[in-house]
């Protein structure tokens, strides 16, 4: 029989970056999962939202199976949107999660939502076992990008999914035949979007050890900036006993930092930051700026409504007056000009002087709007009273005229 294999070797580490004001990371290593959440959005309620998810995993047993792994990061969506209903300061506050559960078999599970990452290293070859779900993944796709311009987009940081967007989540399930040696590592964005699937590489090569791999992928990360919260969770697969979770690497940055206050309270619903450019979900939670576009685009349509209305009444409306040279005219439309937009048309005359249908009725120039038959009917009564000639010479009967 063979033996199955276990986590021998592990390491885990954490760093909050040279601009962040405090850690929205979060990881888990408890045998046989592994775990990292990168929590954004409300008031510091991203590393809520990132721990919720960790204590989601956090609840399987040793024995859990994949459907377990599924299971409970659908739990952990539905806790997330519990707790920002209730709450105003964690209005939108949601998380990545990319988890791996090594199974029977030697095959390892991952569940996986958002841009954090998997790889699967084995003999030097670096494997992304994950797909990103952002904006600029879907353009590399599609062939519209390259790897190298998604790196350096400016909206690559915007994830089309993430735990606490919506009530039902989409997560991607892969699973993969393992063997000893093979190493798996976990990481945020603030690892794989500032040093790349190359700066992988050779961070892993440097690494002696997982442990001494870990702080060369954290110094890494600095050295490119430090723009973003940085995490990192390595399990090497063996035969043999499983190794003790280690305490996280002491990474101390080569520049030391320059001191940071911690992330100011905002307004509730305001948007906070994940990355340089504000990290968010397509799905977007509605914002004070969303409030205020979601009204204006309101007021159009109810100013399309008043438009279109107005121009239906338009069509159906006529006027029977007198013009500025003292002609009688059946004009569509309404007598009104807002904005100085004119509503009614140039008229048809009716070769009536206004005048003489006023000597004869004075009310009949004053029937105000009208619908298109009485208008109309007005328009024939007074052409035929005023417009046609006073005597007629009839023919008599047997004439050829």
């Amino acid at each position: 029989m063979t033996p199955r294999l276990a986590w021998v070797e592990l390491a885990r580490g954490t760093d909050v970056g040279r601009v962040r004001g405090h850690n929205e990371d979060r990881h888990l290593v408890r045998p046989p999962v592994i775990a990292v959440a990168d929590g954004m959005g409300g008031a510091r309620a991203g590393e809520v939202a990132a721990g919720i998810a960790i204590t989601a995993l956090e609840g399987l047993s040793a024995r859990a199976r994949p459907g377990d792994l599924r299971r409970a990061v659908e739990k952990a969506n539905g806790d997330i949107r519990r707790a920002s209903a209730g709450d105003p300061r964690r209005t939108g506050m949601g998380t990545t999660v990319t988890a791996c559960l090594l199974g029977d078999g030697d095959r390892l599970y991952v569940v996986h939502v958002g841009d954090s990452r998997a790889y699967l290293v084995r003999d030097g070859d670096l494997q992304r076992l994950t797909d990103d779900h952002s904006v600029v993944a879907e353009l590399v796709r599609g062939g519209a990008l390259t790897e190298d311009q998604a790196d350096r987009h400016p909206q690559r940081n915007v994830i089309t999914r993430a735990l606490g967007a919506s009530d039902r989540v989409s997560a991607d399930a892969v699973q993969v035949g393992v063997q000893p040696g093979d190493v798996v590592l976990l990481c945020t964005d603030g690892v794989s979007a500032a040093i790349g699937d190359a700066g992988i590489r050779q961070a892993l090569a440097d690494g002696a050890s997982l442990s001494d791999a870990a702080v060369a992928l954290l110094a890494a990360a600095d050295e490119s900036g430090g723009e973003d919260n940085a995490t990192v969770v390595l399990a090497r697969l063996g035969e043999g006993d499983a190794a003790t979770v280690p305490e996280p690497v002491g990474f101390v940055p080569a520049t030391p930092r320059v001191a940071t206050l911690p992330r100011p309270m905002v307004e509730p619903g305001a948007r906070t930051a994940r990355a340089p450019d504000p990290g968010r979900v397509l799905e977007r939670v509605p914002t004070t700026r969303s409030r205020i576009l979601i009204a204006g685009a309101a007021a159009l349509v109810i100013a399309g409504i008043i438009v279109g209305a107005t121009a239906w009444a338009a069509s159906r409306s006529h006027v029977v007056r007198a013009d500025d040279a003292g002609q009688v005219r059946l004009y569509a439309g309404l007598p009104y000009s807002p904005l100085g937009i004119p509503l009614m048309d140039d008229g048809r005359p009716l070769g009536v002087p206004a005048a003489v249908v006023q000597a004869d009725d004075a009310s009949a120039l004053d029937q105000g709007i009208q619908g298109e038959g009485e208008a109309t009917a007005l328009a024939t009564r007074l052409i035929w009273r005023h417009g046609m000639p006073q005597h007629w010479k009839v023919p008599g009967a047997g004439s050829r005229g």
